[in-house]
C-alpha cells in the first residue's frame, strides 16, 4: 500500500511499497542511467501515460489511418446514408465492415 501527500510546489509526493524484484530493477536502472530512483519512476510513468493515451486514442490506430484512404466509386445503395456538404454520398460501411467484406462467403 502507498500514501500520497501534496507538497508546497503543487506536486504530489507518493510513497510506494514495491516487491523486492521490482525495487531491484528500479535501483539497477537508476544506476545504469546515472539518475535518481525518482527520475526512473517519473520516466516510466510518463511513458506509461503516453502509451495508454495513445492506445485509447482511435486516431493512433492503423484502421483510423486507413479511413479515407480508400474510395468507393460506386457505393452499394444499401449502405448510403446521405450526402456530405460537397454532395458526395456518405456510407455506413464502417458499421457493417464484416457484412461488406464477407458477403457471400
Amino acid at each position: 500500500m502507498g500514501s500520497i501527500a501534496q507538497t508546497a510546489a503543487s506536486n504530489f509526493r507518493v510513497q510506494l511499497d514495491l516487491p523486492p524484484g521490482l525495487y531491484r530493477w528500479l535501483s539497477d536502472e537508476a544506476v545504469r542511467r546515472s539518475v535518481s530512483l525518482e527520475q526512473v519512476v517519473r520516466l516510466a510513468l510518463d511513458q506509461l501515460a503516453e502509451t495508454e493515451n495513445a492506445a485509447f486514442d482511435i486516431r493512433h490506430t492503423r484502421t483510423w489511418q486507413l479511413c479515407g484512404a480508400l474510395a468507393v466509386s460506386e457505393p452499394d445503395p444499401e449502405y448510403v446514408v446521405g450526402r456530405d456538404a460537397q454532395g458526395q454520398e456518405m456510407t455506413n460501411y464502417a458499421e457493417h465492415v464484416d457484412d461488406v467484406l464477407y458477403r457471400g462467403t
